[in-house]
């Protein structure tokens, strides 16, 4: 009877072997906040693996909340807003 392999740890990305990394790891490599990445997964169904109470992402699941997140832009909007907040020109006497 063979013991299971543990799998290694990359120190310098701190990414496990097979391509899953602990939610601090991950806020980082997304550039938030633990504990707003940490809010998405329990609370607004950002994706990843619950393995027991412990929680996993990998590069998919990154690739997928930078997705959900984006917010597009709206060009016609910023370019009425614009007009909005010019002052009226005024009228020849």
């Amino acid at each position: 009877m063979s013991t299971p392999e543990t799998p290694t740890v990359d120190t310098e990305t701190m990414m496990r072997r097979d391509g899953y990394m602990k939610p601090a790891e991950a806020a980082r490599e997304l550039g938030c906040g633990e504990r707003w990445l940490l809010d998405g997964l329990n609370r607004h169904g950002f994706p990843h693996t619950r393995m027991g109470r412990a929680k996993w992402l990998n590069t998919e699941d990154l690739t997928e909340i930078r997705k959900l997140c984006r917010i597009p832009a709206e060009p016609a909007k910023i370019s009425k807003l614009r007009r909005a907040s010019r002052r009226p020109a005024r009228a020849a006497a």
